[in-house]
């Protein structure tokens, strides 16, 4: 029998929906993959904590995510990135190997802003690391313009699971949509007879190839 595994991750957050998301998959006994971004607010430094103490998983999504900084050299990546990962060992205590790129690895706006050559060096230096780049293979739309209606977000994802046996499904912590159509989308996936892992170094990954 095949095994099918759904990994749910969340980007950009803390925001201001974390705190129903994790209510929502604490609701159905799940835990999902957050890449999380600076947030100083004391709602912000909650989340990171509760998000932990949950059990669910932390990558570093850079501090800033702003596209026009991070991007420009190998050093600014660094040092936004860096900025993260002191400042989430300061305010909860966590050590992530895991990362995501703002926009992803192949992000067309990154590559205008720094070259290909800079993203290739960003990769080679995390490699060499020891940090792992996980990108997705479902995108649920809930961060597009105009932002898609719960249900046609429903039916992205369950269509497009049914040609995966493992599926990073991306979302995000500030879409409203999202909380309206994640539990529809758990039910679905469960129905399909995805079970539902977190990311790490050693699960399932999907690295976007150069030019998608």
């Amino acid at each position: 029998m095949t095994i099918k595994v759904a990994y749910l991750t969340f980007d950009d957050g803390p925001a201001k929906n974390t705190k129903k998301i994790l209510a929502i998959l604490e609701q159905y006994k799940i835990k999902g993959t957050f890449f999380v971004i600076g947030n100083k607010s004391p709602y912000g430094i909650r989340m990171y904590r509760r998000i932990k103490k949950l059990g669910h998983r932390i990558g570093n999504h850079t501090y800033t995510h702003n596209f026009s900084t991070i991007y420009s050299t190998k050093g600014a990546f660094f040092a936004d990135f860096y900025r993260m990962e002191r400042y989430l060992q300061r305010v909860a205590g966590i050590k992530t190997r895991l990362v995501r790129f703002p926009g992803g690895s192949n992000t067309r706006l990154g590559i205008a802003r720094g070259g290909v050559k800079t993203i290739r060096s960003i990769k080679a230096e995390l490699k060499s690391k020891g940090y792992l780049y996980l990108d997705w293979n479902i995108d649920s739309h809930d961060s597009n313009l105009p932002r898609p209606a719960p249900g046609q977000m429903i039916q992205k994802v369950l269509h497009e699971s049914k040609f995966n046996k493992n599926c990073i499904i991306l979302f995000h912590d500030f879409s409203d949509n999202t909380l309206l159509a994640l539990p529809a989308i758990i039910r679905g996936l469960k129905r399909q007879g995805f079970r539902f892992g977190v990311l790490s170094t050693h699960s399932f990954n999907y690295q976007m190839p150069e030019g998608k």
